[in-house]
Protein backbone atom coordinates (compact mmCIF):
# COMPACT_ATOMS: atom_id res chain seq x y z
CA UNK A 1 0.00 0.00 0.00
CA UNK A 2 1.15 3.64 -1.08
CA UNK A 3 1.84 5.54 2.48
CA UNK A 4 -0.63 8.28 1.22
CA UNK A 5 -3.05 5.60 0.58
CA UNK A 6 -2.21 4.08 4.30
CA UNK A 7 -3.03 7.48 5.93
CA UNK A 8 -5.78 8.44 4.34
CA UNK A 9 -7.28 5.00 5.81
CA UNK A 10 -5.81 5.39 9.09
CA UNK A 11 -7.77 8.90 8.93
CA UNK A 12 -10.76 7.73 8.05
CA UNK A 13 -10.21 4.53 10.82
CA UNK A 14 -10.42 7.85 13.67
CA UNK A 15 -12.20 9.55 12.18
CA UNK A 16 -15.02 7.24 14.15
CA UNK A 17 -13.34 7.26 17.18
CA UNK A 18 -11.31 10.74 17.25
CA UNK A 19 -8.84 12.94 16.53
CA UNK A 20 -7.31 14.82 19.33
CA UNK A 21 -8.63 15.53 22.62
CA UNK A 22 -8.86 16.77 25.85
CA UNK A 23 -11.32 15.72 27.65
CA UNK A 24 -14.25 18.21 28.91
CA UNK A 25 -17.41 16.88 30.03
CA UNK A 26 -20.86 17.80 28.50
CA UNK A 27 -23.04 18.00 32.12
CA UNK A 28 -26.48 17.80 30.46
CA UNK A 29 -26.51 14.77 27.96
CA UNK A 30 -28.61 12.57 29.93
CA UNK A 31 -31.41 10.66 28.68
CA UNK A 32 -34.26 12.03 30.91
CA UNK A 33 -35.30 13.69 33.79
CA UNK A 34 -34.15 11.48 36.81
CA UNK A 35 -37.20 10.58 39.63
CA UNK A 36 -35.88 10.90 43.00
CA UNK A 37 -34.39 8.05 44.47
CA UNK A 38 -33.73 7.30 40.63
CA UNK A 39 -30.73 5.58 39.51
CA UNK A 40 -29.14 5.75 35.79
CA UNK A 41 -26.72 4.99 33.54
CA UNK A 42 -25.34 4.74 30.32
CA UNK A 43 -23.16 3.21 28.49
CA UNK A 44 -21.16 4.33 25.07
CA UNK A 45 -18.97 1.59 22.95
CA UNK A 46 -17.56 1.32 19.97
CA UNK A 47 -14.17 -0.68 18.58
CA UNK A 48 -12.62 -1.55 15.22
CA UNK A 49 -9.74 -4.17 14.25
CA UNK A 50 -8.45 -3.97 10.50
CA UNK A 51 -5.39 -5.48 9.21
CA UNK A 52 -3.77 -4.36 5.80
CA UNK A 53 -0.63 -2.99 5.49
CA UNK A 54 -0.72 -2.61 9.36
CA UNK A 55 -2.86 -3.97 12.07
CA UNK A 56 -5.23 -1.12 13.51
CA UNK A 57 -7.15 -1.92 16.67
CA UNK A 58 -9.57 1.51 17.58
CA UNK A 59 -11.62 1.18 20.93
CA UNK A 60 -13.60 3.96 22.88
CA UNK A 61 -15.98 3.83 25.63
CA UNK A 62 -17.72 5.40 27.79
CA UNK A 63 -19.74 5.29 30.88
CA UNK A 64 -22.37 7.76 32.81
CA UNK A 65 -24.13 7.14 35.97
CA UNK A 66 -26.31 9.24 38.06
CA UNK A 67 -27.98 9.18 41.65
CA UNK A 68 -31.13 11.84 42.17
CA UNK A 69 -32.40 12.19 45.45
CA UNK A 70 -35.38 14.74 46.37
CA UNK A 71 -32.60 17.74 46.33
CA UNK A 72 -29.35 15.93 45.83
CA UNK A 73 -27.83 14.54 42.26
CA UNK A 74 -25.01 12.69 41.89
CA UNK A 75 -22.53 12.21 38.60
CA UNK A 76 -20.49 9.94 37.58
CA UNK A 77 -18.47 9.77 34.04
CA UNK A 78 -15.72 7.55 32.67
CA UNK A 79 -14.07 7.58 29.12
CA UNK A 80 -11.65 5.86 27.05
CA UNK A 81 -10.22 5.96 23.84
CA UNK A 82 -7.35 4.24 22.62
CA UNK A 83 -6.23 3.67 18.63
CA UNK A 84 -3.25 2.03 17.79
CA UNK A 85 -1.91 1.09 14.35
CA UNK A 86 1.31 -1.20 14.04
CA UNK A 87 3.52 -0.55 17.30
CA UNK A 88 2.37 2.97 17.47
CA UNK A 89 0.03 4.22 19.31
CA UNK A 90 -2.24 6.81 17.51
CA UNK A 91 -4.62 7.95 20.41
CA UNK A 92 -4.15 6.67 24.18
CA UNK A 93 -6.32 8.99 26.60
CA UNK A 94 -9.26 8.75 29.20
CA UNK A 95 -11.16 10.72 32.41
CA UNK A 96 -12.80 9.75 35.01
CA UNK A 97 -15.18 12.77 36.25
CA UNK A 98 -17.16 13.09 39.38
CA UNK A 99 -19.68 15.54 40.11
CA UNK A 100 -22.36 17.06 42.85
CA UNK A 101 -25.08 19.23 42.63
CA UNK A 102 -27.41 20.56 45.50
CA UNK A 103 -30.40 22.48 45.40
CA UNK A 104 -30.02 25.51 47.52
CA UNK A 105 -33.51 27.32 46.12
CA UNK A 106 -36.16 27.77 43.24
CA UNK A 107 -33.50 27.90 40.03
CA UNK A 108 -29.74 27.77 42.39
CA UNK A 109 -27.40 25.12 43.02
CA UNK A 110 -24.59 24.46 44.41
CA UNK A 111 -22.21 22.46 42.32
CA UNK A 112 -18.52 20.49 43.44
CA UNK A 113 -16.87 18.71 41.20
CA UNK A 114 -13.34 16.29 40.63
CA UNK A 115 -11.86 15.26 38.00
CA UNK A 116 -8.50 12.82 36.98
CA UNK A 117 -7.48 12.54 33.21
CA UNK A 118 -4.26 11.90 31.16
CA UNK A 119 -3.54 11.87 27.31
CA UNK A 120 -0.91 10.69 25.66
CA UNK A 121 -0.57 12.48 22.78
CA UNK A 122 -1.19 16.30 24.60
CA UNK A 123 1.56 14.98 26.37
CA UNK A 124 -0.93 15.29 30.02
CA UNK A 125 0.62 12.48 31.97
CA UNK A 126 -1.78 13.38 34.84
CA UNK A 127 -4.37 15.86 35.18
CA UNK A 128 -6.45 17.05 38.55
CA UNK A 129 -9.33 19.05 38.82
CA UNK A 130 -11.02 20.11 41.68
CA UNK A 131 -13.93 22.95 41.73
CA UNK A 132 -16.87 23.67 43.29
CA UNK A 133 -19.53 27.10 42.71
CA UNK A 134 -22.95 27.96 41.98
CA UNK A 135 -25.13 27.11 38.91
CA UNK A 136 -28.46 29.40 37.92
CA UNK A 137 -31.02 27.75 36.15
CA UNK A 138 -32.02 30.18 33.53
CA UNK A 139 -34.64 28.76 31.54
CA UNK A 140 -37.06 25.59 32.42
CA UNK A 141 -39.33 24.09 30.57
CA UNK A 142 -40.14 20.87 29.12
CA UNK A 143 -38.15 20.90 25.62
CA UNK A 144 -35.53 23.68 26.79
CA UNK A 145 -33.42 23.55 29.37
CA UNK A 146 -30.67 26.78 30.29
CA UNK A 147 -28.00 26.98 32.56
CA UNK A 148 -25.07 28.90 33.67
CA UNK A 149 -22.10 27.92 36.40
CA UNK A 150 -19.65 30.08 37.77
CA UNK A 151 -16.94 27.86 39.38
CA UNK A 152 -13.60 28.10 41.20
CA UNK A 153 -11.21 25.09 39.76
CA UNK A 154 -7.90 24.36 41.07
CA UNK A 155 -5.63 22.44 37.97
CA UNK A 156 -2.58 19.93 38.41
CA UNK A 157 -0.84 19.52 35.53
CA UNK A 158 1.66 17.05 35.57
CA UNK A 159 3.02 16.64 31.30
CA UNK A 160 5.37 14.20 29.86
CA UNK A 161 9.17 14.13 29.04
CA UNK A 162 10.42 17.18 30.54
CA UNK A 163 7.68 19.78 30.53
CA UNK A 164 7.46 19.62 34.38
CA UNK A 165 4.31 20.53 36.91
CA UNK A 166 1.91 23.21 36.43
CA UNK A 167 -1.03 24.17 39.12
CA UNK A 168 -3.08 27.02 38.47
CA UNK A 169 -5.72 28.63 39.88
CA UNK A 170 -8.62 29.12 37.36
CA UNK A 171 -12.56 30.17 36.74
CA UNK A 172 -14.24 27.96 35.15
CA UNK A 173 -17.89 29.79 33.37
CA UNK A 174 -19.96 27.76 31.68
CA UNK A 175 -22.96 27.64 29.43
CA UNK A 176 -25.29 24.28 29.05
CA UNK A 177 -28.53 24.08 26.97
CA UNK A 178 -30.87 20.71 26.52
CA UNK A 179 -33.16 20.46 23.26
CA UNK A 180 -35.41 17.81 23.20
CA UNK A 181 -38.07 18.33 20.62
CA UNK A 182 -39.31 14.96 20.75
CA UNK A 183 -39.40 11.78 22.35
CA UNK A 184 -36.84 10.36 20.40
CA UNK A 185 -34.29 13.02 19.61
CA UNK A 186 -32.19 15.54 22.05
CA UNK A 187 -29.70 17.89 21.79
CA UNK A 188 -27.15 19.15 24.32
CA UNK A 189 -24.16 21.14 24.18
CA UNK A 190 -21.88 22.77 26.98
CA UNK A 191 -19.20 25.54 26.71
CA UNK A 192 -16.70 26.82 29.32
CA UNK A 193 -14.27 29.62 29.70
CA UNK A 194 -11.58 29.10 31.60
CA UNK A 195 -8.88 31.60 32.33
CA UNK A 196 -5.86 31.62 35.21
CA UNK A 197 -7.38 33.71 37.68
CA UNK A 198 -4.28 36.03 37.91
CA UNK A 199 -3.80 36.11 34.14
CA UNK A 200 -6.40 35.98 32.16
CA UNK A 201 -4.44 35.79 28.33
CA UNK A 202 -3.34 32.25 29.48
CA UNK A 203 -7.45 30.88 28.78
CA UNK A 204 -9.06 27.47 28.11
CA UNK A 205 -12.22 27.85 25.88
CA UNK A 206 -14.33 24.55 24.99
CA UNK A 207 -17.24 23.30 23.76
CA UNK A 208 -18.79 19.56 23.17
CA UNK A 209 -22.04 18.78 21.59
CA UNK A 210 -24.39 15.91 21.63
CA UNK A 211 -26.70 14.33 19.17
CA UNK A 212 -28.84 11.16 20.36
CA UNK A 213 -31.61 9.40 18.60
CA UNK A 214 -33.25 6.93 20.14
CA UNK A 215 -33.85 3.09 18.37
CA UNK A 216 -35.66 2.03 21.27
CA UNK A 217 -35.59 1.90 25.26
CA UNK A 218 -32.47 0.83 25.98
CA UNK A 219 -30.09 1.46 22.32
CA UNK A 220 -29.32 4.78 21.14
CA UNK A 221 -26.90 6.63 18.35
CA UNK A 222 -24.58 9.21 19.58
CA UNK A 223 -22.93 12.27 17.90
CA UNK A 224 -20.60 14.27 19.91
CA UNK A 225 -18.61 17.01 18.24
CA UNK A 226 -15.94 18.87 21.14
CA UNK A 227 -13.34 21.41 20.39
CA UNK A 228 -10.76 22.90 22.78
CA UNK A 229 -8.61 25.99 22.86
CA UNK A 230 -5.83 25.98 25.39
CA UNK A 231 -2.89 28.71 24.93
CA UNK A 232 -0.82 27.31 27.76
CA UNK A 233 -0.74 23.65 26.83
CA UNK A 234 1.17 24.85 23.46
CA UNK A 235 3.24 26.97 24.92
CA UNK A 236 4.68 24.22 27.37
CA UNK A 237 4.55 21.80 24.12
CA UNK A 238 5.29 23.81 21.52
CA UNK A 239 4.35 20.58 18.94
CA UNK A 240 0.86 20.37 20.23
CA UNK A 241 -1.70 22.69 18.58
CA UNK A 242 -3.79 25.41 20.26
CA UNK A 243 -6.73 23.99 19.23
CA UNK A 244 -7.65 20.12 19.01
CA UNK A 245 -10.99 18.53 18.49
CA UNK A 246 -12.96 15.42 18.79
CA UNK A 247 -15.53 14.07 16.35
CA UNK A 248 -17.23 10.49 17.69
CA UNK A 249 -20.15 8.43 16.71
CA UNK A 250 -21.25 5.54 18.30
CA UNK A 251 -24.10 3.40 19.85
CA UNK A 252 -25.32 4.07 23.20
CA UNK A 253 -26.64 1.35 25.64
CA UNK A 254 -28.79 2.83 28.81
CA UNK A 255 -30.08 1.03 31.73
Amino acid sequence: MKPYKFYAWIFISLFFTQLATAQIVNIEDKKTQLDTNALQGQLDLSSKLTQNAKTVFALSSSIRIDKQAELDHWMLLANYNFVRAGEENFIDDGFVHLRYNKSVKNRLQWEAFGQIQYNEKLKIKLRGLLGAGPRFQLYDETTTKLATGLLYMYEYNELNETFGIRRNHRMSAYLTIRFKPGENIAFSSTSYYQPILNDFKESRLSTVNTLVLRFSQFLSFKSSFSLTYDAQLAEDTSDIPTTTFVWRNGLRFSF
